[in-house]
Order: C-alpha cells, then structure tokens, then sequence
C-alpha cells in the first residue's frame, strides 16, 4: 500500500510507478466534486477511472477485497473514509468474483491494520492486496470516491 497526499504528487514523481503519477496527473485536471458518476478512460482498459457515490458502512458490514488484475487508487473526494489493509495471506476467497471482475472477497484477515483518510488523500493498492474501502469513521453517509484501476502490466508486475 501506499498512501500520500494529491498535492504532494509533483514533489513525489521519482518514488511512484510512472502509470499511478499519469493517473493522478490526469485527475488534477478534473473537478472531481462535479464530474457524473461512471467510467473514465485514461488509457483504455489499462488505466480508467471510476467515479462514484457509495455508502459508508461498518468493518462488520464490510468485507476485505483483493484484485488480481489491476491496482486500485482509492480516492475519497467529499468526506473522511477508513481503509483496512493487510497484506497478501493465503485465504480462500469467499466470494470470487475474479473471472468476471477481477474482484474477490475474503474472510477477515489476520494483522489487519487501519488507516483514516480525508478528501485529497490517495491510496495505493496492488495487486492481491487485501484492502477494505467504504468505511464509516462513525457517521453512515454517501461519499463521492474515486477509484484508479492500473493494470498490472503498467507497474511491471
């Protein structure tokens, strides 16, 4: 995982992949509070954009997720959002999805930790890492989020 601040991106271009520096370049350019919901092309199937407006819920309501295919760049845009993270374990998904979505969900990991986000904050997760978005810091409500699909070939993996 990796987590930085949008505004530090320029000082930050030589530590990150150059395809997570395009992305968030690329999103500098964008009112992301007035943008519709939907797809955005970046760079084709390889590197898109997804902007939505999702509802917070509680770690027990939730469930890990990992992706096989493609890195996620989550981006809160109109409130605070927790994240859980853990890194790759060998757990058998509950819910694979990867086929079809490249989305799997999993049982609670062990050595989960959590990070608290406000809206100019970007976090990084690769490949197989095991992440949960969309969590409340207390208040059940809809946040306007964006997530950055990067294929794994554009990160060399």
């Amino acid at each position: 995982m990796i987590v930085g601040l949008l505004s530090d991106v320029g000082a930050q271009k030589s530590a990150l992949p150059a395809a997570i520096v395009r992305a968030l370049e690329k999103l500098s350019s964008v009112d992301l509070r007035k943008a519709e919901p939907g797809r955005y092309e970046i760079e084709g199937d390889k590197l898109f954009y997804l902007v939505q407006d999702v509802e917070l819920r509680t770690v027990e309501q939730s469930r890990a997720e990992a992706h096989v295919e493609y890195a996620d760049i989550q981006i809160p845009v109109s409130t605070a959002e927790r994240y859980g993270f853990a890194l790759p374990q060998p757990l058998a998904p509950t819910d694979d999805q990867l086929a079809t979505k490249d989305l799997a969900f999993y049982p609670t990991p062990a050595n989960e930790s959590f990070v608290d986000t406000v809206p100019g904050t970007y976090l990084v997760f690769m490949p197989k890492e095991l992440h949960r978005p969309c969590l409340s810091l207390g208040k059940i409500e809809t946040i306007r989020k964006v997530v950055v699909k990067v294929h794994r070939s554009l990160l060399g993996l």
